[in-house]
């Protein structure tokens, strides 16, 4: 099953160097954390928040540059073991738009349904 997701907001913290892409409606149910990446679910098993933790390091960008966010986009792959997530993210450095790129893996600790969910942002 795919569900697409718009989130419609992002927040840069740049003294702790984490971005929180949020938007949806849905009440929250649990958080997974999937080594420094946090995914926030809804109580319909959907993903409707991702926060980065140590962004800066992990995109290879400098923190002035993700106040400049310009688009996100996120894949959810979820196992009955694993969650897979592969995040594209288009940045304006210098009046330029840099790609960067991102995965992570972890456990389905909270035994999540099997699903493909997608997360989009366009600033």
């Amino acid at each position: 099953m795919r569900q697409e997701s718009l989130v419609t907001k992002y927040d840069y913290d740049f003294e702790n160097d984490s971005i929180f892409f949020y938007g949806s409606n849905k009440k929250y149910r649990s958080s997974i954390d999937l080594d420094g990446i946090i995914l926030d679910i809804g109580e319909d098993d959907q993903i409707m928040a991702i926060e980065i933790l140590d962004a800066s390091n992990r995109f290879n960008l400098a923190k002035e540059d993700l106040r400049n966010i310009k688009y996100f986009e996120a894949r959810i792959e979820v196992s009955e073991e694993n969650i897979r997530l592969t995040m594209k993210m288009s940045v304006n450095k210098r009046n330029k738009l840099v790609d960067k790129g991102l995965d992570a893996l972890g456990l389905n600790s909270i035994n999540l349904p099997i699903s493909t969910q997608g997360i989009e942002l366009n600033c």
